[in-house]
């Protein structure tokens, strides 16, 4: 009888949960979900659906989950300062100039500086000095096991995406249009507008995120 009430409890349980994820019912996570470079695995990002929550280390060392700018523009880009299609984008100046006309449209909008590669990821200073040289202002983030590069997607670096204020994926792709289209600056004042973000999905362009071999970049 125990086997058999038990049994029932677990199958109640999992229903209630596939039930909720139909119905787009938030559930809360286990409490090591919380911790640095977690990611929630069985989610991944799609434009038009809430972003995937993450917790990831700067590069000082601190904390800082997505949650922390609710309310607010956020950006991501995949870097590496090993690529030179992303070394190209930080020295030309084309990341600080989107930066500063992003922040034109919206003060308010967050810049998440994401580093998958997992040959630096014991060397987060690296990442540090590489923002700062090239005078881009935003926060850096360690991804050393590419859980939150994987849930996302990221496949280049440069790969960028934006999530509007209310914590939905609006934009997945490409910096610009290798011309003088920024992307990310079009969805920011889109956003700002209250327009649809128009392309909401483009094809990333760099070198391949360069995930450690025990996962598929």
């Amino acid at each position: 009888m125990l086997t058999s009430r038990s049994s029932r409890l677990t199958l109640i349980a999992t229903c209630g949960i596939t039930a909720a994820l139909a119905g787009g019912v938030a559930f809360a996570l286990p409490a090591d979900d919380a911790k640095p470079g977690a990611a929630d695995s069985h989610m991944h990002a799609t434009v038009g659906k809430p972003a995937p929550a993450f917790t990831l280390k700067d590069t000082a060392g601190k904390e800082v989950k997505l949650a922390d700018f609710a309310g607010k523009v956020v950006v991501l880009e995949w870097i590496n300062p090993g690529c030179p299609v992303c070394k190209g984008k930080f020295e030309d100046g084309s990341v600080t100039k989107m930066i500063e006309a992003s922040k034109a449209i919206d003060p308010d909008v967050v810049f998440l500086f994401i580093n998958s590669t997992a040959a630096t990821a014991d060397r987060p200073q690296e990442s540090a000095d590489y923002m700062k040289a090239n005078k881009v202002v935003g926060t850096g983030l360690i991804d050393g096991d590419g859980a939150v590069g994987h849930m996302y997607g990221a496949k280049t670096t440069p790969h960028c995406y934006v999530i509007d204020a209310k914590g939905v994926l609006a934009y997945n792709g490409a910096i610009d249009d290798k011309g003088s289209t920024n992307y990310v600056v079009d969805a920011v004042k889109a956003l700002k507008e209250g327009k649809a973000v128009s392309p909401a999905t483009t094809k990333p362009y760099g070198c391949s995120v360069k995930y450690g071999k025990s996962k598929k970049g």
